[in-house]
């Protein structure tokens, strides 16, 4: 049942109280030996569950005294494994009542709280909430239990500190016999069944996607949307394929909603559903770090692997845009792909060739190669306010530009779009799709807030960033310093917390970002010397990992990557200044749109956290009426 179930133990309370602790002791230990991710079993973790045993068993007992509940309607687990979580488990307890509410419960065998376990018991309860499908709409709530008998009590505005007194925990007790008192609205034996998924980190994903026989299930509005959008380009291909028509189809989506991921997710599903003999898919990018730091994804779980599940060379399915441009000028009909994701597509350059006055644009050539073939698919995967390039076009500069390459090939392409931007096409008629406009993002560990936060702080709205700061800080931790080895001591202990006993040299990542034109602090991470894989793919103690705080990414590449918590070094390029954020006389762009949009990028790249380090006092200060909490030495 445990292996089924994902945890360690898991009932009703009937069961729970009638279970001796011998048998239940030797159930967590047997699920634990399993997971391929913990280490040896300590005599430490093995007497937390003695004490969780007892305590848990005291305190219900207490609330059975007071409540008139039949206790076959509750359910109990523990040790809730959090699939694709990377090797974190749920908290230590989930106590799920017919009254549709969670209960999750913490455990620190110690007198006091760190500020990382505070974080982490609401990080427990928020992925419950918002990635296992029986608990989306559940109400939850979540203790700290601290067991010590001179352990000392913490506030906080997420998290319930308990202390055990009298065998039971007190605060937790009172709740439960509050709770019971409401009507019975959920079936929690159902709560156990419940798929839990996460989308996974652009890395993991394309990891998943090649060596994974199955990909996990699809719960979430982000993953559903993600997994309609990849059924439809197979069956797009499919329909090319068999009536020899030719589709360019544009998938917008805000930043973080997982373009890329789908972009990696569809060649992979042609490889394994149609075959690499009779479907050959290219992912392109003009983004040549990503390039890079996915074809080093490859090579490194390939080797760890021995590539079993790897049926074609994978690295041969992910190139740089400028090679597949060469090969097109050499010659448009020598190239065998028949579906080819172009990645970024509203970096689209104006000119193939800029130092040719005649040239065509990129997205001309592309059209031009598509309406060579028999059939095919040319994906644009297309994001909003990130050009960060000088050569780059606007959304709407690339949108005209499409609309002019395809114009050319009325009669032998058919363009499909989401109706976000249809307006924008004049001169021809797109097949209007929304099932290609991803707009909920999973970037985020648990909110789109983040982006909200982001615009309002660009925009220099202190008020409203400093509400969307508040609700982002119950499970996305913004925080701000002008010290770089407090930032890095944070980090560190962070990653300590939250993958404690954890063998897995993938479950963290973290490391510096800072601006391209800001002052450079730290080496820059150049993917002309080929660090930029290694910077982030390789394990937390390799010396070229981004985790050793030695070099640091820029937007140039990092855009359409993530960290699990992004360190920015926030530049002297763009400061607050007469009630706005802008560009100093200094500043070295162009346009001061690439400088909002390299922020932009900047401030999105972690995945469940963001610590900035500023020097500028009057930007420090703004940061912090945009809601950011100083980090504490």
């Amino acid at each position: 049942m445990n292996n089924i179930m994902r945890s360690g133990w898991s009932s009703d309370w009937k069961q729970f109280l009638t279970t001796n602790k011998e048998n239940f002791l030797k159930s967590l230990e047997e699920f634990y030996s399993n997971l391929e991710w913990t280490k040896e079993l300590s005599s430490s973790q093995h007497s937390a569950w003695d004490i969780e045993y007892d305590t848990i068993t005291s305190t219900l007992e207490y609330v059975l005294t007071k409540s008139d509940i039949d206790i076959s309607t509750c359910w109990i687990a523990f040790e809730q494994e959090l699939v694709g979580e990377g090797g974190k488990r749920a908290a230590d307890v989930n106590l799920v009542l017919p009254t549709g509410d969670l209960v999750v419960i913490e455990f620190k065998h110690k007198t006091q709280a760190s500020n990382h376990e505070i974080i982490r018991a609401n990080f427990d309860l928020q992925t419950m909430l918002k990635f296992h499908s029986h608990s989306i709409g559940l109400n939850g709530y979540c203790f700290l239990a601290l067991t010590k008998d001179d352990a000392v009590e913490f506030n906080d505005s997420s998290v319930i500190c308990d202390r055990i007194q009298y065998k039971i925990l007190p605060k937790l007790a009172n709740m439960l016999i509050e709770l019971l008192k409401k009507p019975k609205v959920f079936d929690t034996s159902v709560w156990q069944h419940g798929e839990f998924y996460r989308q996974p980190s652009i890395l993991h994903g394309t990891v998943q996607a090649f060596f994974k026989e199955k990909m996990p299930t699809l719960k979430t509005e982000a993953s559903i949307n993600i997994h309609n959008a990849r059924q439809e380009l197979l069956n797009l291909y499919l329909d090319a394929k068999k009536n020899n028509d030719r589709y360019v189809v544009m998938v917008n989506g805000r930043p973080g909603a997982g373009k890329t991921l789908l972009g990696i997710n569809i060649v992979a599903d042609l490889i394994k559903d149609i075959g690499p003999d009779e479907c050959r898919p290219l992912f392109l990018s003009g983004n040549g770090p990503l390039v890079q730091v996915l074809v080093h994804t490859l090579d490194f779980y390939g080797r760890q692997k021995n590539n079993e599940q790897l049926k074609v060379d994978g690295r041969s399915l992910i190139q740089d845009l400028i090679g597949f441009k060469k090969n097109i000028k050499r010659n448009i009909t020598d190239q065998s792909e028949n579906f080819v994701v172009f990645d970024e597509a509203q970096r689209a350059w104006e000119k193939a060739s800029p130092r040719d006055p005649e040239s065509q644009s990129e997205l001309s050539l592309l059209c031009n190669w598509l309406s060579e073939k028999d059939f095919g698919v040319l994906l644009l995967l297309v994001g909003d306010g990130q050009a960060i390039h000088n050569n780059e076009m606007s959304l709407n500069n690339m949108l005209s530009s499409l609309e002019s390459a395809l114009s050319e090939h009325k009669n032998r392409i058919k363009f499909i779009m989401p109706s976000l931007h249809h307006q924008h096409m004049r001169t021809i008629s797109p097949i209007i799709s929304d099932t290609f406009y991803l707009q909920t993002p999973i970037r985020q560990a648990y909110t789109s807030d983040l982006d909200a936060w982001i615009e309002f702080v660009l925009n220099g709205d202190k008020e409203n960033a400093y509400l969307e700061a508040e609700k982002l800080h119950k499970c996305y931790p913004l925080l701000l310093t002008k010290k770089k080895e407090l930032a890095e001591e944070y980090t560190r202990n962070l990653q300590v917390e939250l993958h404690k006993d954890n063998k897995k040299s993938d479950a963290f990542r973290a490391g510096w970002l800072m601006s391209s034109k800001g002052q450079y602090f730290l080496p820059i991470v150049n993917p002309k010397n080929n660090d930029i894989g290694p910077w982030y793919v390789e394990p937390p103690t390799s010396t070229k990992s981004c985790c050793q705080f030695t070099k640091a990414c820029t937007e140039f590449s990092c855009q359409g990557l993530e960290l699990s918590l992004a360190l920015l070094n926030w530049g002297n390029d763009f400061l607050y200044r007469n009630g706005k954020l802008g560009l100093p006389e200094s500043n070295k762009r162009i346009q001061e749109h690439y400088t909002y949009g390299s922020y932009r990028v900047l401030l999105s790249r972690g995945r469940s956290g963001l610590v900035i380090k500023c020097d500028d006092n009057e930007t420090f200060h703004f940061l912090q009426d945009c809601g950011m909490h100083i980090l504490s030495e």
